[in-house]
C-alpha cells in the first residue's frame, strides 16, 4: 500500500526513524525504565530526542526526519537553537513542515523567515519554497506564493518523485488561477493530466475548461497560433463557443474539432459545458414565434430587427444547418398577449422572440408564468421579479453606462464626475454609472443635471472649481505684483467624466473644458453622444471624446455585416443597432439556457460582450471608440472577448 500525507510530501522523503533509542555508554536498565518513568516522552517525541541528543548522530538530510512527530514547534525549534549551521536549518524546516502539518499558516511563515533558503541543499530548497507557497495560498497571499514557486529550485523537478512533481503543477496552476493567469493555470493541469490517476482526470478536466473560459478570446487566438499538440487542441476548442455565436454553428465547429482530435482527452471526456451544449442542441426547438409591432411608430424597429434575425436565420441555412420554422405575429393585434401564446401554443410554436414594446413586456414580467420560454425584445422594470422562462434582451443605456464605468477604471481612474441629461435615459445611464462605479472602490466627486446648452457652461465651471482656483491666484499676484502670472488649474481630485448627453450637449462639453483649462481631461461618453451618419458627416467640437458603441457599428468585422449592409444599407447608420440586435437574438436564444446554468457564458456577438445576470436579462459589454477629425475610431478593447 502506498502512503501520502495530508500535503502531497511522499513518505520517500521523511522517512520514519526505526523504533529504538541510541544511549551513549553503558546506562543500567533501571535508570532507563526511571527515564520513562520520570518524562514519559511520547515515542515520537523519543525518537526527535534520539535525533538531537549531543551523543547521536544529529539530522543531515530529509531522510534523516520523520514524517510527522508529537513534539511541540516550540520544542524542535529550541533543540534548533542549539545546532548551528545545516543541522539547525534542517531543524528548522522540520519545525516548519509540523506548524503545516497542524494547519498554522501563520507559524510557517514565521519559522522560514528564520531560515537562509540559499544556504540549502536542492531538496530541501525545494521543500522550503513548497512549504513557503503552501502557507501563503492559505493566508491569501497568492501572489507572494506564486513568487515561492517561480523559485529556481522549482524549475529542476526531475529529482522528485512523480507524485511530488504533479503537487507542484497543482500548486502552481491553483496559484495562477488565483493571480489572474488563467491561461497559464489550464496550461499547468495539461502538462500533468496523463500523470494524474484516473479517478482525479475528470476533475481535472473541468478545472481546466474552467481556467479557459475566463481567458479572453484574442489571448486564446495568441496562444492557439502558437500552439501544438493536445494543447492546440484545448485552445481550439474554448475558442469555438467565441467565434460562433449560435447553437447551430457551435455543434457544427464541434463535430469538425472531434475529427481533427480524435485521441483528445476532451473527446473522451468532454467538460461539462461541451456535453451541455450537444444536449441543448439535440433538445432545440423546432419552431419560433416573432412578435413585433409591424405597425405604428415602432414599425420601423420592428422590421430591422426582424431583417436581421433573418439574416442570421438564412446565413446559418446557407452552411447546410438545419434552422426551425419561423412565424410572424404582430404584437399589435393582441391586446392581452395570453390570447397570443393560446394561438401561438395552437400553431406549434416552442419558443417566442419579442414583443418589442416596454409596457407588453412589463405585463409579460408581472405574469407568474408563461407559457413558452420567452426572448423579450426591451427590458420591463428592473423591480420587477420576471416569471421562470422569461430572459430580457435591449439596448440598454445601463449596459452603456456600465461598460464606462469598466473602461474607465482599466484605464487607472479612479475619481470622476457624471454629466448626465435629465431625459429619462440620461438618468438611467447615470444611475447604472454610479452603482457600478462605486461597486468596484471608485469615487464620484460630481454629479450634474444637464439640460440646456446655454448653462453647461456654468455647471462645469462649478464642477472643475476653477473660479476658487482663480479666486486663489488673485491673492497670490497681490503679494507677488503683476508681474507674476498664474494659470488657473481644475481641481486635481478629478481625473475623467462620464457624459450622457445628446449630440448638441455634447457639442458644449470639450471646447468648455478646453476654456475651463480642463481640455486634457478625459470624457467617456454614452452612443448618444455622437451622431452616426450612413454618408460619413463629421461631428464638430467633440474631438477626443471616448464613446462606448456596438461592435457592428465601429468594427464592421462581423460576419453578416457586409450581407446585411448590402441589403439594407440602413443597417451602416443608427439603425444598424437594430439590425445587429436581430443577429443577437437569432444567435443567442437557444443558447440562453446554458447561459443560465453557466453565468460566465459570454458571447461575442454583434451588439458587444453578451451574458446573462440572475434575473434573466443580457447585458452587454461595448467595445470603444474615438471621436478623430468629427468620426468614430476603434481603439483598443478592455477586454476583447
Amino acid at each position: 500500500m502506498i502512503v501520502q500525507d495530508v500535503n502531497g510530501f511522499p513518505p520517500s522523503t521523511w522517512q520514519p526513524m526505526p523504533p529504538a533509542v541510541t544511549l551513549c555508554g553503558k546506562v543500567p536498565q533501571s535508570k532507563v525504565a526511571l527515564m520513562f518513568r520520570m518524562f514519559r516522552l511520547p515515542l515520537a517525541g523519543l525518537i526527535l530526542a534520539s535525533l538531537i541528543a549531543g551523543c547521536s548522530a544529529p539530522p543531515r538530510q530529509l531522510a534523516d526526519l520523520p514524517a510527522s512527530t508529537d513534539a511541540p514547534v516550540s520544542d524542535i525549534l529550541r533543540q534548533a537553537e542549539r545546532r548551528s549551521g545545516a543541522e539547525a536549518n534542517l531543524l528548522r524546516l522540520h519545525a516548519a513542515q509540523t506548524a503545516w502539518n497542524r494547519q498554522q499558516p501563520e507559524e510557517v511563515r514565521r519559522i522560514l523567515a528564520l531560515i537562509p533558503q540559499s544556504e540549502l541543499p536542492l531538496d530541501q530548497q525545494q521543500r522550503f519554497s513548497e512549504l513557503q507557497a503552501r502557507s501563503e495560498m492559505a493566508l491569501g497571499q497568492p501572489a507572494a506564493a506564486l513568487r515561492a514557486l517561480r523559485h529556481p529550485s522549482l524549475q529542476q523537478l526531475e529529482g522528485l518523485a512523480p507524485a511530488s512533481q504533479v503537487e507542484i503543477h497543482l500548486l502552481r496552476a491553483e496559484a495562477l488561477a488565483a493571480t489572474g493567469e488563467h491561461l497559464k493555470a489550464a496550461q499547468e493541469r495539461m502538462f500533468i493530466h496523463d500523470l494524474l490517476p484516473n479517478a482525479d482526470q475528470q476533475q481535472n478536466l473541468s478545472a481546466i475548461w474552467q481556467q479557459l473560459n475566463q481567458v479572453p478570446s484574442g489571448k486564446l487566438r495568441e496562444a492557439a497560433a502558437l500552439a501544438s499538440g493536445e494543447t492546440a487542441g484545448w485552445l481550439s476548442l474554448a475558442l469555438i463557443q467565441r467565434e460562433h455565436g449560435s447553437l447551430d454553428l457551435q455543434v457544427h465547429a464541434l463535430q469538425q474539432w472531434q475529427k481533427q482530435y480524435p485521441d483528445h482527452p476532451a473527446v473522451q471526456s468532454p467538460p461539462e459545458g461541451v456535453t451541455r451544449l450537444l444536449e441543448l442542441h439535440a433538445e432545440r426547438p423546432r419552431h419560433l414565434a416573432l412578435l413585433l409591432p409591424f405597425d405604428g411608430n415602432l414599425a420601423g424597429a420592428a422590421d430591422a430587427l426582424r431583417d436581421g434575425f433573418l439574416a442570421a436565420q438564412y446565413s446559418a441555412m446557407d452552411q447546410g444547418l438545419e434552422q426551425p420554422q419561423i412565424s410572424l405575429y404582430d404584437s399589435g393585434n393582441y391586446s392581452d398577449l395570453l390570447q397570443f401564446y393560446r394561438q401561438a401554443e395552437a400553431d406549434g410554436v416552442q419558443w417566442v422572440i419579442g414583443p418589442l414594446d416596454r409596457q407588453q413586456v412589463a405585463r409579460l414580467a408581472s405574469q407568474p408564468q408563461l407559457p413558452l420560454p420567452t426572448l423579450a425584445l426591451n427590458y420591463a422594470d428592473g423591480a420587477t421579479t420576471p416569471p421562470p422562462g422569461l430572459f430580457q434582451f435591449g439596448l440598454s443605456p445601463e449596459d452603456e453606462a456600465r461598460s464606462a464605468a469598466l473602461r474607465a477604471w482599466h484605464d487607472g481612474h479612479r475619481q470622476m464626475a457624471i454629466l448626465a441629461s435629465q431625459e429619462d435615459w440620461g438618468q438611467r445611464a447615470a444611475r447604472a454609472f454610479a452603482e457600478q462605479w462605486q461597486a468596484m472602490g471608485g469615487h464620484l466627486v460630481g454629479h450634474e443635471t444637464i439640460d440646456q446648452p446655454s448653462a453647461i457652461a456654468n455647471q462645469i465651471a462649478g464642477l472643475l472649481r476653477v473660479q476658487e482656483s482663480e479666486r486663489r491666484n488673485q491673492r497670490i499676484q497681490s503679494v507677488l505684483g503683476d508681474g507674476v502670472t498664474v494659470q488657473p488649474t481644475p481641481r486635481a481630485e478629478l481625473e475623467a467624466i462620464f457624459l450622457a448627453a445628446n449630440p448638441l450637449q455634447a457639442r458644449q462639453i470639450k471646447p468648455t473644458l478646453v476654456f475651463q483649462y480642463a481640455g486634457d481631461l478625459p470624457v467617456y461618453a454614452t452612443s448618444h453622444a455622437y451622431r452616426l451618419s450612413v454618408h460619413g458627416e463629421p461631428n464638430p467640437d467633440i474631438d477626443g471624446l471616448l464613446v462606448a458603441e456596438i461592435p457592428w457599428l465601429l468594427h464592421n468585422s462581423d460576419p453578416l455585416y457586409d450581407t446585411v449592409v448590402s441589403s439594407w444599407p440602413a443597417a451602416a447608420g443608427p439603425m444598424g443597432r437594430l439590425y445587429a440586435m436581430g443577429v443577437d437574438a437569432q444567435r443567442i436564444f437557444n443558447r440562453l439556457l446554458q447561459m443560465q446554468e453557466h453565468p460566465e457564458t459570454r458571447i461575442h456577438g454583434a451588439t458587444g460582450t453578451l451574458s446573462l445576470d440572475p434575473s434573466g436579462r443580457v447585458r452587454r459589454e461595448l467595445s470603444w471608440g474615438q471621436i478623430v477629425d468629427g468620426q468614430l475610431q476603434p481603439v483598443g478593447d478592455l477586454a476583447p472577448w
